[in-house]
């Protein structure tokens, strides 16, 4: 509840072994016992008591030995003790019994001395044979391309420019912070020894493991950072402890190269702001006591606490780290739970995005799949699609060059996802919800579009699908509460292209005489029609499709305008039918106004029925059918009413275009 989770106990003779399982970011200080005791003592408000001896040094020098040399930045600190006249042996039995305890099996005394301090202090030692250091210098480098070393475990392993080690004059002896090498190891023969503690970058050192695939005590210590400080006292207690179990004369000096000294940090902390995150009365007192149990230094400065960390405690960064030391120490379980206080108030609703999902919606309801593309687009994609690029906002330092503009439109990526996916199927409904951005001189504008593609494989489906198309947009705006139409261009209002031809500029994508304007009223939201032949083949489109492009933006402004509510009739409705006969430049929109104005209120809804061209009407006709429907929203009307409404919406359909015939 306190610190950390005590996973098992183990009775192991009159003792027992408590596996503690250690938290990543308290491996620095906690993975050693002396670590632990201290995290017990701040619990239980105990002290602590560390035995130390005085290091007696003899008269023969450690630089006549060996030297040492740093050539990287990787290591913060290199610290080496010299011993001469050890003698190898087996470890008294309480060394040997601790280290099985700990899952540690035991090789000789100096080994086994080097691996009892870090597991007592939590800093990783290494031992060498001195008499094996070739030039008799040690050298911390990065290993070279193609550098091999035979390590303890009897296996080879390929190092590179990446990994740091720790050589002679000759090869390397030991992959820093990860495994020593075989050839600099203790033996039985050993009579003189270097040992050495050091600390390397954390990031270096789990990046080497990992790509050499070989963990060890000494790696998981090393990967999450260890301090720099720890090193010179531990040396100091491997040395001692291995003099008490193989004798020997310590060498007087010792190497300690130390670049950039690591020093306390300071961190103000403030009693206030401590309960309002605990939820705590705690006094400024209490707070100074537990920081003194976990030794840290603490000073009043008016209604703040300086704070000192310890170098070990390099989890501790910032004020809320302390606060959580003061949490765990104080209890989770003394701290009651409390409402929160003040007013909890919803953020508006982002009409925008909420209407957005709303299309999204209706458009999955109607049969299409949503996709996502980037938004950005190569000159490849521009010229595809027929246009200029310097009407695209270009990017400075683009990624890659399909990536050197923000896209313009949604068409150029529908187009890319048909291509792509009408390999695998006969047809596809795609659709796509994103960001598109204008560039207009110096004046950049970004919107929100929304566009679909219906493609089928087959080139007689080019027809039906506009229709397809134009019904299925019907239907969205239907579901949208928008009353919006079909203008296709007029003649004098476009280029004569034929399917051959390059597509003219501004809607270039759909073909001129295949394509509708889609309007609210009289303002334009986007475009709709057949997407042109030289346009399919550039994007590598094969068979036909249909595309629509609307402003979303715009289209939920007007979307969410006030609507006003009618309610359905509850009288029976009357069908009737009609067809015209008119010249084969007539635009439906053009007949639809005329029947819509003279059906007056009782004209309900009116659907087209057939389209019809061929050699059974005269030269340059075509045929109109549709269907009306009629009804009264306080009777049922009579065959009268509706018959009379029918013979005036003749007489003006004939009356409007002398062209214009009505078929019964």
């Amino acid at each position: 509840m306190h610190a950390f989770e005590v996973e098992s106990i183990t009775r192991l003779g009159k003792d027992h072994v408590l596996d503690v399982k250690i938290l990543p970011n308290r491996i620095a200080d906690a993975s050693g016992h002396m670590g632990l005791a201290r995290e017990i003592a701040a619990i239980l408000g105990a002290r602590v008591v560390i035995k130390t001896k005085k290091l007696k040094e003899g008269r023969r020098q450690l630089k006549d030995v060996v030297v040492a040399e740093v050539k990287t930045p990787l290591c913060r600190r290199y610290t080496l003790r010299g011993m001469m006249g050890v003698r190898v042996k087996k470890s008294p039995g309480w060394i040997q019994e601790r280290l099985l305890a700990c899952g540690l099996r035991p090789i000789n005394n100096i080994v086994d001395a080097t691996n009892y301090v870090m597991l007592e202090t939590g800093q990783p030692l290494h031992a060498f044979d001195a008499d094996t250091i070739g030039g008799k210098k040690i050298i911390v480098r990065m290993a070279r391309k193609g550098e091999t070393i035979d390590a303890l475990d009897d296996n080879t392993y390929n190092l590179d420019e990446s990994i740091v080690v720790i050589a002679d004059t000759n090869r390397a002896m030991v992959i820093a912070g990860i495994k020593g090498g075989e050839d600099a190891g203790i033996s039985a023969d050993t009579k003189d020894i270097v040992i050495e503690a050091a600390t390397f970058d954390g990031p270096t050192i789990r990046m080497a493991s990992q790509r050499l695939m070989l963990r060890t005590d000494a790696s998981v210590r090393f990967s999450v950072g260890m301090d720099p400080n720890l090193a010179g006292e531990a040396l100091e207690r491997a040395v001692l402890l291995i003099q008490e179990v193989a004798g020997g004369e310590v060498l007087n000096g010792c190497v300690d190269i130390y670049p950039k000294r690591i020093t306390e940090l300071k961190i103000l902390l403030r009693p206030v702001y401590v309960n309002s995150l605990l939820g705590t009365n705690l006094r400024d007192t209490d707070m100074i006591t537990i920081l003194k149990r976990l030794e840290f230094g603490v000073s009043q400065k008016k209604q703040e606490l300086l704070v000192t960390v310890p170098t070990r405690r390099v989890d501790i960064t910032m004020e809320e780290d302390l606060i959580e030391e003061i949490g765990r120490l104080y209890g989770l379980e003394h701290m009651k739970p409390r409402h929160p206080v003040g007013e909890l108030i919803p953020p508006a609703e982002n009409q925008s995005l909420a209407m957005q999902e709303r299309m999204r919606d209706m458009f999955q309801g109607i049969g299409f799949q949503e996709v996502y593309n980037y938004s950005f687009v190569g000159e490849k994609d521009i010229m595809a699609v027929g246009d200029n690029a310097d009407s695209y906002l270009q990017l400075e330092n683009p990624t890659r060059a399909e990536f050197a503009y923000m896209r313009a439109s949604l068409g150029a990526g529908l187009l890319k996802n048909a291509a792509e996916n009408i390999k695998h199927e006969n047809g596809v409904r795609f659709f796509e919800m994103g960001h598109v951005f204008r560039c207009d001189g110096f004046v950049h504008k970004e919107s929100v579009h929304v566009a679909g593609i219906m493609a089928e494989t087959s080139l007689q489906r080019s027809q039906t699908l506009f229709f397809e198309l134009k019904g299925a947009l019907s239907l969205f705006f239907e579901a949208l509460g928008v009353d919006a139409w079909f203008d296709p261009p007029r003649v004098d209002e476009r280029q004569q292209v034929e399917a051959g031809d390059t597509p003219p500029p501004g809607d270039m994508v759909l073909h001129p005489h295949r394509s509708a304007l889609i309007k609210i009223g009289d303002e334009k939201i986007g475009v709709m029609g057949e997407v042109h032949p030289r346009v399919l083949a550039a994007c590598g489109v094969s068979g036909t499709a249909v595309l629509f492009e609307l402003d979303a933006d715009l289209l939920g402004r007007i979307a969410q305008k006030e609507m006003e509510f009618r309610p359905i009739s509850r009288f029976p409705s009357v069908m009737r039918d009609i067809a015209l006969l008119v010249p084969l430049d007539t635009r439906m929109v053009e007949v639809e106004d005329v029947i819509e104005n003279t059906g007056g209120e009782l004209l309900v809804d009116m659907d087209v029925i057939d389209i019809y061209e061929g050699a059974e009407l005269p030269d340059g006709k075509k045929n109109f059918a549709f269907r009306l429907m009629f009804q009264a929203k306080d009777r049922t009307l009579k065959d009268e009413e509706v018959n009379t409404i029918m013979e005036r919406i003749t007489k003006t359909l004939e009356a409007e275009n002398s062209e214009w015939e009505v078929r019964t």
